[in-house]
């Protein structure tokens, strides 16, 4: 995502008058929290513990956090090596809450293991790409070791996606991957076609014309596995597909043209999608942008709720539910961390 910088200050509010769109344009912010050295960089990966009390952030310099849930106090914070390893751009606990696997943007497909109580390091998760398609994670013998698994039944793959980089420049070619929460199906967006695979054998299941063209596509399944929600800049639109046969069930249109969304997010129960990203603005003294969260209804594509207060030059991560699904986790280009109430339906 760029993000453009402004001299002119941060307007904070955004007032919309969109059909079926509730007027509140804050969330209840529960806290907000800085990054702790105060250096420049932005809070790109965010995990709620499923155990509840902790949640973890990556940020742009290589730092993997743990917070508590309820107040935002850091518990550790450990620096992503080596020197070069690039963004922690995923922060995922394991099923059981007990570790947290940390990506980072410049080692491939390799997640750095820690357990979740101390930050202490406990191996790596190493994905592949195999021939028929298929991505396949495992943990390394550290890893194998340490938990008494060589699988990965530690671990929902729904949590996880892949990135891959083909050529240089103008004609680098981005491919990347989502799972199904029922390890049944994957699907891989590039250059604006979306293509839905088995995973038990790589079998292609659909085929869709959707997603960007250029760059990576924001994109999740819903949480039964039935329907895959995916962004594109042109028409700046997210769209809901059916699965099984590629139909367009609903289209999220966002209100202006020219806002950018990075993450897709479903509710614990897929009837709400959340869509979060920047929306620059004009003001007298030129350009500007804030971060963008919003809420839409899944059954007829409403907008429920946008909010533009306390999220920054942009929303920099996807939102991570507490388990109860009462509260909602987010990060800022600033670097702040932020937790607050999720609104009415």
């Amino acid at each position: 995502m760029t993000l453009q910088r402004s001299v002119s200050a941060l307007v904070l509010g955004l007032c919309l008058s969109t059909g079926g769109l509730h007027a509140q344009t804050s969330p209840r912010i529960v806290w907000s929290v800085p990054t702790p050295s105060g250096l420049a960089n932005s809070i790109v990966g965010v995990g709620w513990s499923p155990a509840g009390g902790r949640i973890a952030v990556g940020s742009t310099d290589r730092w993997l956090r743990a917070r508590a849930a309820s107040n935002g106090a850091l518990q550790w914070s450990t620096l992503q090596t080596p020197i070069g390893s690039g963004t922690a751009d995923q922060a995922i606990f394991s099923t059981d809450g007990a570790m947290i696997a940390a990506h980072n943007s410049g080692q491939g497909w390799t997640w750095r293991v820690h357990r979740a109580a101390d930050g202490v390091f406990v191996g790596k998760l190493v994905g592949t790409l195999q021939a028929n398609g298929v991505v396949v994670f495992a943990p390394d013998a550290q890893l194998a070791a340490f938990t008494g698994d060589g699988g990965f039944d530690h671990w929902s793959v729904a949590s996880f996606s892949t990135l891959s980089l083909a050529g240089t420049g103008y004609q680098k070619i981005s491919t990347n991957w989502v799972f199904s929460p029922d390890n049944a199906l994957q699907a891989s967006a590039s250059q604006g076609t979306i293509t839905i695979r088995r995973r038990s054998d790589g079998a292609v299941v659909q085929l869709i014309s959707g997603g960007n063209v250029r760059g990576t596509t924001p994109m999740q399944f819903s949480p039964d596995s039935m329907t895959l929600a995916a962004y594109a800049r042109t028409p700046n639109e997210t769209t809901l597909f059916r699965v099984s046969d590629g139909m367009v069930l609903r289209r999220f249109t966002n209100p202006t043209a020219n806002e950018d969304v990075s993450f897709v997010r479903f509710s614990p129960s897929g009837t709400r999608l959340v869509t979060t990203g920047y929306q620059p603005f004009e003001t007298p003294e030129g350009f500007d942008q804030r971060g963008i969260i919003r809420f839409w209804r899944v059954s007829d594509g409403s907008l429920r709720h946008s909010f533009a207060t306390g999220t920054g030059l942009g929303v920099t991560s996807p939102v991570a539910w507490n388990p109860a699904f009462t509260r909602f986790a987010f990060g800022t280009y600033e670097g702040s961390t932020v937790v607050a109430t999720v609104p009415s339906p």
